[in-house]
């Protein structure tokens, strides 16, 4: 087919000359009015004021109502002007009548940019198009609502401070001085995007006043003859663009804006913004976002899909894995020479300790809060923030790591798995010598140790107290073969008839003694907690034991022989092999070091039908603090009954000290101390069982 043959269909019809006219192409608004039907123009009504925002490009057009139409209800109009106004209306009455005798219609946005559109008049041939400034919807405002319920909040406020006694001094009060602590980038970004705060900034400018004029009116009519070019707009020069060029006019293509975009909050993302990003920053930036993600949720999120090896690369400069999954390392969420936004530490420090407890959850699913500040030493709210990045709180468990492991990946790329568990390694061994922790292979050995010497001290509680040996496994064969070599050098066996030994008729134990019932068992030097020296020349043991029962005691206040045994076990395994502790702990030195840091040896009346392990309870109410002069009070109290009511100990507090614990808070915390509840009662730690 001829390209003649093929317009034959749409033929030209006519020839329009295009003009743009400049005259209202910075004050023309297209208004449009969504609730009201074209059939119910506004022409016939009266605008009695009009005003606009031109920066916001906000208008409000006032326009009065026929309160003499059939169609308007006279006692629902009274009703509205009586709540908005009041019986006697002031200056500032919104309604001049006693009715509601005027609407106010209110703008709002419809588009974002107008650039695309214009209003065109054809005439004489010529199409003469004006572009517009902005498009707005205008609705009925309903604030006089709001207004009628401020006065009547306004005159109960008022009645009420009428019934109030004139004559009545006020009582004075405290005045609580409060510091406003320094804003931070990341608040101040925040509040800056908030709706309170862009609210304050629309409320702030200031309204203009328009004249307002009828459709018939000579001036609008003046103004309506701007429409059209007057000629001298601009110099028509000859139209020599090529096809392409004017399209690329018409529909020009998008250029990166050098405008700086206003920061959003930390955990706000633009993905408009992200797919404009290099695959290095998307990648940052996401895991700065999300703190922990999949490997197949960011291959979902990066724009444009790209290969997976890229995405690996980028993501192993600024995620490490844990898990299977990975999570954003510490030196991009904290940069160098940054503080913490709520306590101030450094940054090195918070990165060294969000990287331990990342390395907790590569060895567990879960990690507990107080072991981290043990060893960290951060302040709570840091180590929480951190701890809510990648994990939840699991009651009775800890902080569970919050994705489930990743087998899918760790099992599609295992040389990746292996060279993260080498950066783990070495991060380890970093760690170690700044906090001071025990390397792999060192907690590896003093575990086997320790646990090989617990087996050699266990002891057979079934057999009679009385002196018999007690040796381990390897050590009883050893002896066998000792004195098996012995016996054989003494009685070296020959071809005659051995000659007839007796009968060895000595008891193979001392005779009992009810006395030694009362003794520690001790035999080869070991005793029920380890082998026994002598402390009196060791006082280094001493001093040790000391320190380790004043730490427990100040973190529990009470403590039985049994725990203080649990608790030294639990230190063992953590200690390097040789340690002064390893070396043998028994109950009297326990009970010595325990009396000499100040603590007191409870006689306590225990419930008859409970079965307790160790009656042995001493505490410490000493602690340097306010509420040591509670806890004395109800350490006494417990020497007399095993149970107490919450007002029981209120009534003693008065009757002893003339004071009790300012709030519930302080009383809480006392009685959770020193105590356990069970229904009503309160007990003393040690002395009910752990349910």
């Amino acid at each position: 087919m001829a390209e003649d043959d093929a317009f034959e269909d749409d033929p030209v019809v006519a020839e329009v000359d295009v003009y743009l006219s400049k005259g209202l192409a910075e004050k023309l608004y297209l208004l449009q009015y969504p609730v009201r039907p074209s059939s119910m123009a506004y022409d016939d009504f009266e605008v009695t004021s009009a005003r606009v925002k031109p920066k916001q490009q906000k208008f409000e057009l006032e326009m009065s109502l026929d309160t003499r139409s059939p169609n308007y209800c006279h006692s629902k109009g009274e009703q509205i002007a009586l709540n908005v106004d009041g019986m006697n209306k002031a200056s500032g009455a919104t309604y001049n009548s006693d009715v509601m005798d005027k609407q106010v219609l209110t703008s709002s946005h419809t588009a974002s940019s107008v650039s695309r559109y214009c209003a065109g008049l054809l005439k004489d041939g010529e199409l003469h198009l004006t572009p517009l400034q902005g498009i707005v919807q205008l609705r009925p405002s309903f604030k006089y609502l709001d207004k009628a319920d401020v006065r009547v909040k306004q005159e109960k406020s008022a009645d009420t401070e009428g019934e109030s006694s004139q004559d009545e001094e006020e009582e004075a009060k405290p005045v609580m001085v409060k510091f406003a602590r320094p804003e931070t980038d990341q608040a101040k970004a925040k509040r800056l995007a908030s709706w309170q705060y862009l609210e304050q900034k629309r409320s702030e400018e200031p309204w203009v006043d328009l004249n307002y004029h009828h459709i018939d009116d000579v001036a609008s009519e003046v103004e309506y003859n701007q429409l059209y070019s007057q000629g001298n707009d601009f110099e028509v020069t000859e139209f020599g663009t090529s096809p392409k060029g004017y399209l690329a006019m018409l529909m020009p293509e998008e250029e990166s804006s050098d405008i700086k975009m206003p920061q959003m909050p930390s955990n706000v993302l633009s993905m408009t913004q992200l797919k404009t990003m290099p695959l290095a920053d998307q990648v940052r930036a996401l895991l700065t976002s999300a703190k922990v993600l999949r490997f197949s949720q960011l291959l979902t999120l990066v724009s444009p899909v790209t290969d997976q090896t890229a995405v690996l690369r980028a993501l192993q400069q600024v995620a490490v894995l844990v898990q299977g999954c990975w999570v954003v390392k510490s030196e991009v969420l904290y940069p160098k020479d940054s503080i913490s936004a709520n306590s101030g530490v450094s940054a090195e420090i918070l990165s060294r300790g969000r990287d331990y407890i990342m390395w907790k959850f590569t060895q567990s699913r879960y990690v507990i809060r107080k072991e981290i500040a043990m060893v960290t030493r951060l302040p709570s709210e840091d180590i929480k923030e951190m701890l809510e990045q990648m994990s939840r709180m699991q009651v009775n468990q800890g902080w569970q790591f919050l994705i489930e492991y990743d087998s899918v990946f760790v099992s599609k790329f295992p040389e990746v798995v292996q060279r993260q568990q080498m950066l783990w390694d070495n991060k380890y061994q970093s760690l170690c010598k700044t906090l001071k922790l025990v390397n792999l292979k060192q907690r590896r050995k003093a575990k086997a140790e320790n646990y090989h010497l617990m087996v050699c001290i266990v002891l057979d509680m079934t057999v009679s107290a009385v002196n018999i040996d007690f040796i381990c496994g390897k050590e009883r064969v050893k002896q066998a073969k000792v004195k098996a070599k012995a016996k054989l050098e003494q009685h070296p066996t020959t071809n005659a008839d051995p000659a007839p030994v007796p009968m060895d008729t000595t008891p193979s134990s001392p005779p009992f003694d009810k006395k030694r019932l009362h003794k520690p068992v001790t035999v080869n030097n070991v005793t029920m907690n380890g082998p026994e020296i002598d402390t009196s020349n060791n006082e280094k043991l001493r001093t040790e034991v000391q320190n380790f029962v004043r730490e427990k005691f100040l973190q529990q206040c009470i403590l039985t022989i049994s725990e203080m045994r649990r608790l030294l076990v639990s230190k063992l395994a953590a200690c390097l092999p040789g340690h002064i502790l390893a070396s043998g702990v028994s109950d009297t030195l326990l009970e010595q070091c325990a009396l000499e840091i100040g603590a007191k040896s409870l006689q306590l009346p225990w419930p008859t039908t409970l079965q307790v392990e160790d009656k042995r309870v001493f505490a410490l109410g000493n602690h340097g603090d306010e509420y040591d002069k509670y806890r004395e009070v109800m350490f006494d109290m417990y020497q007399y009954n095993f149970k107490y009511r919450r007002q029981q100990f209120t009534e003693k507090f008065q009757e002893t000290l003339g004071t009790e614990p300012s709030s519930k808070s302080e009383f809480d915390k006392i009685l959770k101390t020193c105590c356990v509840t069970r229904g009503a009662y309160w007990y003393l730690r040690g002395t009910m069982p752990s349910t």
